[in-house]
């Protein structure tokens, strides 16, 4: 089996370790040492990449990629190549798009380039899969730590700041996405009944946050480099980390 792992989460990989009765094993003494965004931004001269080899021809390729829309980016020029140097026999992407575009740039300008990853497999016969832990499990692990209020407010604005800034909606366009946003949240059954609808919305956000509209949520309060108190997003920043953090968790894992 050849695989190839195309993703933007934060990796360390450890060297070999011998198995010791009773000592952690070598997937645990890796675990220990994943990095946060914010301590990994602290070297940038990190691996960001790993090639693992086994028995039997056996390969893992974990590309570490830039989010991009663009299919010129010469990130994904590397990616293909790679494909082609490895021909895997199976892939996995980060996100859990399933967007699969007549070409490679149609499929990027929609998909980033996990987009790319699934172009290439669909091409080629190969079966992919995403790396993500599904938007119930995150949220089960998430309300340990914040209420089913804050992490909705979360995961509706945060969509429409990256809508607004990649697309540059109107606000019309973007209040529009509030309804079909909340109903996404409530299909998972820990939310489903919380911020009931769109003006339980807004006047929960208006509460948390005074004077400024949901479709205005400040790009920042979602950088997870900056906690809330630097930027004013009460808690926004604090659930992207945790969010970031169990997604890293769980694709090493993977």
């Amino acid at each position: 089996m050849k695989v190839l792992t195309g993703a933007a989460c934060l990796l360390w990989c450890c060297q070999p370790l011998l198995a010791q009765a009773g000592a952690p094993t070598r997937a645990e003494r890796c675990e220990a040492q994943l990095l946060t965004q914010a301590e990994a931004s602290g070297n940038p001269d990190r691996p960001f990449s790993l090639t693992l080899t086994g028995t039997g021809g056996t390969e893992l390729r974990y590309l570490g990629m830039r989010h991009t829309f663009d299919s010129t980016d010469a990130e994904l020029t590397d990616m293909a190549g790679v494909w082609a140097d490895l021909k895997p026999t199976i892939a996995f992407f980060e996100g859990n798009g399933s967007f699969v575009g007549p070409t490679a740039g149609s499929s990027v300008a929609r998909g980033e380039e996990p987009g790319l990853v699934r172009y290439l497999a669909a091409r080629d016969g190969v079966p992919a899969r995403s790396l993500e832990p599904t938007r119930a499990a995150e949220v089960d692990e998430l309300l340990k730590h914040f209420t089913a209020e804050q992490l909705i407010l979360f995961y509706v604005a945060r969509p429409l700041a990256e809508a607004r800034d990649r697309e540059h909606l109107s606000k019309a366009a973007l209040d529009s996405l509030i309804p079909p946003q909340l109903r996404r949240i409530h299909a998972i059954s820990a939310l489903a009944g919380a911020l009931p609808d769109d003006a339980a919305y807004r006047a929960a956000f208006a509460n948390w946050f005074p004077g400024v509209e949901p479709a205005a949520a400040p790009s920042r309060w979602f950088d997870p480099l900056h906690t809330s108190a630097e930027t004013g997003g009460r808690f926004m920043n604090e659930v992207n980390k945790a969010s970031s953090a169990f997604r890293d968790l769980y694709m090493y894992r993977t």
